[in-house]
C-alpha cells in the first residue's frame, strides 16, 4: 500500500514552485473578458506560501493556498468565501469583513499527513480594485488518519490581474 507521506517524494523539490502559475490556471476558471478577477500574492503566517483568488461576484470568490518546506512537507487548502459587509470606505479602498469553508490537505514526509475541512475569517482592503491586503485566521478540523483541530491564520497581499 503506497503511503501518502511518500507524494512528496514523486516530485523534485521545486517542481511545485516551477508550474505555481500553470496549478493555478486549472484551479481556477479565467474569463479573458472580465478583468481584475483573478489575484495573485504571498500569505505569511502559518503556514507561508503563495495564494491565488477568483472573485466569481462582487459577494463570493474562491482562494487557494501553496506552501511548502521544500525538505519534507506540501500544504494546499482552498475555500469558497462570501463577504459579509462592508466595513467602511478609506481613501481608494474598501475595508471588508468576510468568511468561507473549504478543505485543506497536508502531506509531511514524516508520516504527520492530514486531509479535513477548513474554515476562514478575516478582513480585507481593497485598494483600486487592483491590491488586496488581508488578515485572516483559518480554524481546521482534521478528518483523516484522525480527528484533530488546530487554527491557523496570517497575512497576506495579492495583486490582481
Amino acid at each position: 500500500m503506497y503511503r501518502m507521506k511518500n507524494l512528496i517524494r514523486l516530485f523534485p523539490k521545486n517542481l511545485i514552485l516551477r508550474h505555481f502559475w500553470l496549478i493555478l490556471l486549472f484551479l481556477f476558471p479565467l474569463n479573458l473578458n472580465s478583468q481584475n478577477k483573478l489575484g495573485l500574492g504571498v500569505y505569511l503566517g502559518v503556514p507561508t506560501g503563495v495564494t491565488g483568488k477568483y472573485l466569481l461576484s462582487r459577494s463570493n470568490s474562491g482562494d487557494v493556498l501553496l506552501a511548502w518546506r521544500f525538505n519534507d512537507a506540501f500544504f494546499v487548502q482552498g475555500h469558497y468565501n462570501f463577504n459579509l459587509s462592508e466595513i467602511e470606505r478609506y481613501k481608494n479602498g474598501v475595508f471588508n469583513f468576510y468568511a468561507g469553508a473549504g478543505l485543506f490537505f497536508k502531506a509531511v514526509s514524516k508520516g504527520d499527513d492530514s486531509f479535513g475541512v477548513s474554515g476562514n475569517i478575516g478582513v480585507n482592503y481593497f485598494l483600486k480594485q487592483k491590491y488586496e491586503f488581508f488578515l485572516e485566521l483559518s480554524p481546521k478540523l482534521g478528518l483523516f488518519p484522525g480527528t484533530g483541530f488546530d487554527l491557523t491564520g496570517g497575512i497576506g497581499f495579492r495583486f490582481y490581474l
